[in-house]
């Protein structure tokens, strides 16, 4: 794209002239007229990720015009090896050198690679600095857009303050009224356990009542732990019944097998003793047939009486063979009863145990936490509003000679882009919150239940 202007008395001034015409103000746009070193403390170095805008103009005296490269009038982003990259110029090293600088070495790069006669005029502007970056005891860590002339004091209200107390009294006394009632709830948990264990025990035994710890019969006039006892002998009450109450019906059907068993026997004595005197009549009328002295159906009656007495016989000793099958049977059930029950206990048993070790150990996290709470968390609130007096620490980390240098800063300390800011709040002196010793400790035992609150000791 060419830009025609209207002849002017000489070329410099045509150049002013369009310069003026274009609101190129010179804090902005500076036009390299040759290299300036970057000696004075306040200017600019350029770095890597800063976006600058480029404009480049020649002045053609032939044509009396000023024509404008619009292939490189654009904004490019300096490169993480500090480098800018541009059509016919190339790779133009800008890290390190002023707007000035940078401008003066395209120009140079240009009329080299393009075998001009003279340095067309460049002009470089900061769009975009590189960012700066906030790390320690703020709220919102991080990178930020580097702003021109920031101070310390400014980066920190971008990156939200001061971090926030997070802790309070508030919060320290919840906890531990929550850890008060973990520690009951606990406490309950182990009688529930240990009453059970005892009933457990005493099922097992097939004892006639239970025999509770010590450390429960110590307590049974806390309401919680009598009502806790006698649950789990109305249980144990319920449960032992319930298999006596089996066994029994079971036993009253062993017994009535047993009588069946014994009346059958006295029914196949009965059918011996009738076939046996059958047998002998049947001998004597059989005789007295073949001698022709009886009638023959005489002694067919008596042949089919035999027949029916026989079978009866056989009837009867099925069903006592029947009856002793019932009355294993029966024998059985009794012993798979008490076996099942047994099991059943045994099992019952191991996993109450189980839940009792589980127990000890979540009892000593418990513990832990409400010592946390009631001891250590306070001392740390009063050692945390202690450092809240403090001052904050600035330091600034800089970037220089490829080396990371550490420096002071105050609040009105200027920062730099691709600067890091450390803030950090000094803790105080602990001296005298670590003799204070351990403090109590508290402990979990029976004595715990919903009724009372924790023992400590």
């Amino acid at each position: 794209m060419m830009h025609n202007l209207p002849p002017a008395p000489g070329p410099h001034k045509r150049i002013r002239g369009f310069l003026r015409c274009l609101g190129l103000s010179a804090a902005l746009l500076v036009v390299a007229g040759g290299p300036i070193a970057a000696t004075a403390s306040d200017e600019y170095l350029l770095g890597p990720q800063d976006q600058v805008r480029v404009k480049i103009y020649e002045w053609r005296a032939s044509r009396d015009q000023i024509f404008q490269w619009t292939g490189l009038n654009d904004v490019f982003t300096i490169s993480a090896g500090g480098s800018l990259s541009l059509p016919f110029a190339g790779e133009v090293r800008a890290a390190g050198l002023t707007p000035n600088g940078l401008a003066y070495a395209i120009s140079d790069e240009l009329m080299r690679n393009m075998g001009l006669g003279r340095r067309p005029d460049a002009a470089v502007e900061v769009v975009q600095h590189r960012p700066f970056y906030i790390v320690g005891h703020v709220m919102q860590p991080g990178e930020f857009p580097y702003r021109p002339e920031l101070t310390v004091l400014q980066a920190l209200s971008i990156a939200g303050g001061l971090r926030a107390r997070e802790e309070s009294i508030a919060r320290f006394e919840r906890e531990v009224i929550q850890g008060r009632g973990d520690v009951n709830l606990l406490g309950l948990e182990k009688i529930n356990l240990l009453a059970r264990r005892a009933r457990l025990e005493a099922e097992l035994k097939d004892a006639e009542n239970i025999q509770f710890p010590g450390s429960l019969l110590s307590r049974q006039e806390d309401n919680a732990v009598a009502l806790l006892m006698q649950q789990e002998r109305s249980i144990f009450q319920a449960r032992r019944e319930g298999l006596q109450t089996q066994i029994r019906a079971l036993r009253t059907l062993r017994d009535f097998l047993e009588k069946e068993l014994a009346s059958l026997d006295k029914q196949l004595v009965f059918h011996d003793r009738q076939i046996e005197l059958i047998q002998k009549e049947l001998g004597d009328v059989s005789s007295l047939v073949s001698k022709g002295l009886a009638a023959a159906p005489r002694e067919m009656s008596l042949e089919r009486d035999l027949a029916q007495n026989q079978s009866e016989r056989l009837t009867a000793e099925t069903s006592l063979l029947r009856a002793r099958q019932e009355i294993g049977k029966t024998e059985i059930s009794i012993l798979e009863l008490r076996n099942q029950y047994v099991n059943d206990v045994t099992t019952t048993l191991r996993q109450t145990q189980a839940e009792l070790d589980a127990l000890s150990r979540k009892a000593e996290t418990a513990i832990q936490l409400l010592h946390e709470s009631e001891i250590s968390a306070p001392r740390l609130l009063a050692l945390r509003a202690k450092a809240a007096k403090a001052k904050p620490v600035y330091t600034i980390v800089r970037i220089a000679n490829g080396r990371a240098e550490e420096q002071p800063a105050i609040e009105s300390s200027l920062v730099k882009p691709g600067d890091t800011l450390r803030v950090e709040i000094p803790m105080p002196d602990l001296e005298g919150f670590e003799d204070e010793g351990p403090g109590p400790a508290v402990t979990l035992s029976i004595d715990q239940t919903t009724s009372g609150e924790p023992n400590v000791q």
